[in-house]
């Protein structure tokens, strides 16, 4: 990424993973489900989102003023934007019918399946690191670009195609949620509070916890796509791993709750130093044990009409 971006990026709060707003509304391409999938037709982010992420979302959406500063958030991030875009168009491969066509109809069905009225462009990015992200800064004054995901081609090398899915599924969790929205607004309104004993903490622990609540909503969002835990568990396991000779799912399920248990049992110290330390996102096996629970549970059944 050159550095023209990298400055426009730098004026963006350091809480934003992935960047999100409303569809604009524009042409949607006629879309298959080739994989058998459920459409769930009508789905909202609210029915997937992690309670703490639902519950700040409507608190900062209904607050005072917050018309106003969503307006200015979408047009600064604009800016960031068009920057991106220009720089994997120059230096990235865009997929489409012609270019990657199984990618582009893997991003076709999943956009589908979650019902998004637009579908995001996605690029293929060299790098060594298996990663994917998303810019979803949709809502600017000319309401013609469609939100951009990325994916780097170790990713690709690493995980099976239903995996690599998930993981857009995963991207496209954040769109639906607008999270680089919400989660700016949030960091706007706490930084008054940062200076301020003992308030300023709690302020910057609730805005944190907040960041890894929109990765479980995301992470909801892959399982959604798949329908199958065990490939979201099993893109997860390799990410994690950083390599596709970890295959086995289960034994990783196992990891999470051997995890969970001893974490029970540590040392108060012990756990008190391990919630305190700063993370972008949960732990990987915290993120598996949660995904599993979420699976199991009613709210998920009710989504995907699953039978008992």
């Amino acid at each position: 990424m050159n550095k023209t971006v990298i400055s426009l990026l730098l004026l963006l709060p350091s809480s934003i993973g992935a960047l999100s707003t409303t569809p604009p509304a524009i042409t949607t391409p006629t879309r298959h489900n080739n994989n058998n999938n459920k459409i769930l037709k009508g789905i909202d982010a609210s029915q997937f989102r992690h309670p703490l992420d639902r519950d700040l979302t409507n608190f900062f959406s209904k607050a005072p003023l917050s018309n106003i500063a969503t307006f200015a958030i979408k047009r600064s991030l604009s800016i960031v934007e068009q920057g991106v875009r220009l720089d994997l168009l120059s230096s990235s491969v865009k997929v489409s019918p012609n270019q990657l066509p199984e990618l582009y109809e893997s991003m076709q069905e999943a956009a589908s399946i979650l019902d998004m009225e637009v579908v995001p462009e996605l690029y293929v990015q060299s790098s060594p690191q298996a990663n994917a992200y998303t810019l979803a800064l949709q809502g600017q004054e000319d309401n013609s670009k469609p939100a951009i995901v990325v994916v780097t081609s170790a990713l690709l090398d690493r995980c099976t195609d239903a995996e690599v899915q998930a993981i857009i599924g995963h991207e496209l969790g954040h769109l639906k949620c607008s999270h680089s929205l919400y989660l700016t607004l949030g960091g706007l309104a706490s930084a008054p509070l940062r200076g301020l004993p003992l308030v300023g903490s709690q302020a910057e622990k609730l805005l944190q916890e907040w960041r890894l609540a929109a990765e479980y909503s995301c992470d909801r969002a892959a399982l959604l796509v798949s329908q199958d835990v065990s490939i979201v568990a099993g893109a997860m396991l390799k990410l994690f791993a950083g390599t596709s000779r970890a295959t086995n799912t289960e034994a990783f399920v196992d990891q999470s709750r051997e995890y969970e248990q001893l974490l029970k049992d540590a040392n108060p110290m012990v756990r008190a130093s391990i919630r305190m330390q700063q993370r972008t996102h949960p732990l990987p096996v915290k993120r598996v044990g949660e995904l599993e629970n979420w699976f199991r549970s009613d709210e998920y059944k009710a989504i995907v009409n699953v039978e008992e």
